[in-house]
């Protein structure tokens, strides 16, 4: 398996609007066939200088995942939507095995 981790921090001024509109954009990456899993959230807020977004995705393997970021619903998602609401963002990726 192969897992990435997205953390995003919403850009300077990006409107309560446009981070629904971001969210429901990403909401909608399920459909990629390639996605096997994913689980994201918001920061509860405990904690300044958080992260204010994050995403948890699973592949079979990075062929997979390169694919993902090929497909044409996960471009659109990019240029409309991510563009315009994070500011600052950080991946980690890596392989991993599920517990038995």
């Amino acid at each position: 398996m192969f897992r990435q981790v997205v953390m995003c921090r919403w850009a300077d001024g990006a409107s309560s609007e446009v981070k629904q509109s971001f969210r429901d954009a990403f909401e909608q990456l399920r459909s990629i066939p390639e996605l096997l899993d994913l689980t994201w959230g918001e920061d509860a807020g405990h904690f300044e200088g958080n992260f204010d977004f994050v995403a948890v995705m699973d592949f079979d393997d990075f062929a997979s995942a390169r694919r993902y970021v090929e497909h044409p619903l996960h471009q659109s998602y990019v240029r409309d939507h991510a563009s315009q609401a994070v500011g600052e963002r950080v991946v980690v990726q890596h392989d991993w095995f599920p517990s038995k």
